[in-house]
């Protein structure tokens, strides 16, 4: 650094940098924005299970609350852990393990921590963990700090599990209208409050909706042009009344109408590819001659109930949303034939020009964030992204940073890393981790490019330009990352790569070097690049790489 102050600071930005490797649990702190709905005012408590949960969040320091996704579950421990403990000390533990296990929790700082345990973990955890769970929670509440673990029936049971039941409580979905007309306070739009009044409306309130559709109905009213309320709860529903009466019966008009779904807006000419290839899938075996002696295409769109505009087709345009219930209604109804499908779009996306395919892909991260489905992320790993990797890059990217789904993909592009992932995996994750993911999280993405570095080859363009973009972005972070890799055995070689990556561009050597190069004065530095540079020099992998470095100057 320049001076003893820069150099105090990088100290404490380095040390408070973690390393991860293998099975572990990110402590991150709960963003701001998402204590919006706790607050006094907004907050509206569950309609089950609250002052249980209250109760034995205090008792005990840990509460189990059963939900589903999307029930309201989250805002309800963030809103328990906030009336124990300050804002400033909550925290969300995002897991990166293949196997559940208390040890993973031990560095975990004083506070309030919110544990979401939905997604069933490569192994289950040993007949232990849950008495283990209990115990680590309680030495924690000496010190005032609490748990809160969200989870699911289905995700939480077996053994394990019954050691915690004493903990474990069942929430229900908060007041429907409730929620719906705090909401329209929260978006500026209560002169809308009297619709909800309306008898159309009865039959949601009746139904106990989660509080996500909830959210979305409200969202619905405050930004709708339509005052019909009849259409506004049509949409709601996802079109189901449209879906009774103009569903279309022929397999093949659906192939039409399920392309259409996808690429809503897209070429006519994609459409038809997309709808014919689907057919070819599930089994027909038409001759040319049958094709052209059948249905022509313009009458297959209307069959479809699509309309077309030039070139381009859409879903019945004036059912705004209906493309999107469309798909949820593809994926809800035909639940086994889910693989089938979702191989049968991304193989499309793969093929069709680049616009429309962006249309499909897009679609395809919807569905897979609406029905947390990984099996869709791994598609576009496996088949998108080799031959179309900034299509696949740009999807997952959205999905590291969708509020519902984010920590689940965060987690998948960690474990994609695991054992021996092939240079193409490492690349895309890397890839991934420069975007949009890396600017908004890059303490996360860090922790993915260490364990991306590890596994790489020397030289990875992916690579190197993820730390590159990085380095802008966030040079004192990047630096500090590096600087911890180097200085631990088990990482050294993740820190060599990524100094050998950053060193051979004009950005990264400024970064390594200071941004006024004056940081060659310092020894340790001095002497950190020279001990990189004779490794990197000692394999052969590297060799070629290092030389040019040291040709070119590493401070240009």
């Amino acid at each position: 650094m320049v001076n003893g102050e820069r150099n105090t600071t990088f100290a404490a930005v380095r040390q408070q940098f973690h390393t991860y490797y293998g099975d572990h649990v990110e402590p991150l702190p709960v963003p701001d924005e998402d204590l919006a709905a706790c607050r006094e005012g907004r907050f509206v408590p569950p309609s089950e299970g609250w002052e249980k949960a209250r109760q034995k969040l205090g008792d005990h320091g840990i509460v189990v609350l059963l939900a589903p996704a999307g029930s309201g579950r989250r805002t309800a421990a963030l809103r328990l852990l906030l009336d124990l403990c300050q804002a400033s000390k909550l925290y969300d533990l995002e897991t990166a393990w293949t196997q559940p296990h208390t040890k993973h929790l031990q560095n975990i700082p004083a506070g309030g921590c919110l544990l979401d345990m939905s997604e069933p973990a490569e192994k289950q955890p040993k007949a232990d963990f849950g008495r283990a769970l209990l115990n680590w929670s309680a030495n924690r509440k000496q010190h005032d700090s609490y748990l809160v673990v969200i989870t699911t029936e289905s995700a939480w049971s077996g053994p394990w599990a019954d050691e915690a039941r004493s903990v474990t409580v069942t929430l229900g979905s908060p007041d429907a209208k409730t929620l719906v007309e705090r909401e329209l306070w929260a978006h500026g739009a209560m002169h809308r409050h009297a619709i909800l009044d309306e008898e159309v409306f009865q039959p949601i309130w009746q139904s106990a909706p989660r509080a996500e559709d909830a959210r979305r109905l409200a969202k619905m009213i405050a930004t709708s042009d339509d005052a019909d309320p009849r259409r506004i709860c049509d949409e709601y529903s996802g079109w189901t009344s449209w879906f009774e009466n103009d569903f279309p019966d022929d397999l093949y008009d659906r192939a039409v109408f399920w392309a259409g779904a996808l690429c809503d807006g897209g070429r006519r000419e994609s459409v038809l590819r997309m709808s014919d290839a689907l057919l070819t899938n599930l089994g027909d075996s038409r001759t040319p001659k049958a094709i052209l002696s059948g249905t022509i295409s313009s009458t297959r769109f209307a069959n479809a109930k699509m309309k077309e505009d030039g070139e381009r087709v859409r879903i019945a345009p004036e059912n705004h949303g209906l493309p999107t219930a469309a798909l949820h209604h593809l994926w809800d109804e035909f639940p086994t034939q889910r693989k089938l499908l979702t191989e049968w779009a991304v193989t499309q996306a793969t093929e069709l020009r680049e616009d429309d395919a962006t249309r499909v892909v897009d679609a395809l991260v919807e569905l897979a964030v609406h029905h947390r489905d990984g099996e869709i992320l791994k598609q576009l790993r496996d088949i998108l992204a080799p031959r179309r990797r900034s299509l696949a890059v740009r999807a997952l990217s959205a999905a590291t940073l969708d509020e519902r789904f984010g920590s689940y993909v965060r987690s998948r592009l960690y474990t994609w890393l695991y054992g021996s992932p092939g240079q193409q995996v490492i690349n895309l994750v890397a890839e991934v981790c420069g975007g949009s993911f890396g600017q908004a999280m890059p303490e996360r993405a860090l922790v993915r490019l260490c364990l991306a570095s590890q596994n790489s080859a020397y030289g990875s363009e992916a690579l190197t330009g993820a730390l590159v973009a990085l380095a802008q972005a966030h040079p004192l972070k990047v630096r500090s990352a590096v600087s911890a890799w180097l200085t631990e055995d088990r990482s050294r070689r993740a820190g060599l790569v990524a100094f050998i990556a950053l060193a051979s561009t004009a950005t990264g050597g400024k970064l390594l070097c200071g941004e006024n190069g004056s940081e060659l004065e310092n020894q340790a530095t001095r002497l950190t690049i020279t001990d990189c540079l004779r490794q990197a020099l000692s394999d052969p992998d590297a060799t070629t790489t290092a030389d040019a470095i040291i040709s070119l100057g590493l401070s240009r």
